[in-house]
């Protein structure tokens, strides 16, 4: 019985500490330095039940990168819409209205949010506060032919995010 809850705790830390969100320093001579601040998800679509939600900046630019990876293989025109709840604000859907593919179709960029009150669109920035503040985000993502909702924890995303951009 010992040993059974030994390994049940083991079991438990490490899930709790895959669904934490991560940050590190890196770069290469030709790109850089760079931030990164990541989580891993859990997804109901097989093979891609295991996406990340990734946000980076080069330190030689003002921009970042805000997208997810491993979630699908996605084209254009074919009608992607993703969509995002904050626990924090249950009743409110977030819709990215712009997104980009990287060329290999793994990876979802995003630019903009739609104002679920129909004001101006949201930032980036503004969403990053959200998940600041949240304890959990859910994310549907789908286009004409797939479907996949992701649940990211939020856990730790303050320090990861102010890492990135302070």
């Amino acid at each position: 019985m010992r040993i059974f809850t030994i390994i049940l705790c083991l079991l438990f830390s490490y899930n709790l500490h895959s669904q934490s969100w991560e940050y590190k320093k890196g770069g290469n001579t030709f790109d850089g330095e760079f931030k990164t601040a990541n989580v891993k998800g859990k997804a109901d679509n097989y093979p891609y039940n295991n996406p990340l939600l990734c946000i980076n900046k080069f330190d030689n630019s003002d921009d970042f990168n805000f997208y997810i990876s491993g979630s699908g293989f996605y084209q254009e025109q074919t009608g992607i819409k993703v969509q995002w709840v904050f626990d924090s604000e249950p009743n409110t859907i977030y819709l990215t209205s712009n997104t980009s593919i990287s060329n290999d179709g793994k990876i979802l960029f995003f630019q903009h949010f739609s104002n679920p009150s129909g004001g101006p669109q949201i930032k980036n920035i503004e969403i990053f506060d959200k998940l600041q503040q949240a304890n959990k985000v859910s994310i549907r993502i789908s286009d004409d032919y797939n479907t996949n909702n992701i649940t990211f924890s939020l856990s730790g995303s303050t320090k990861a995010i102010n890492f990135v951009i302070p």
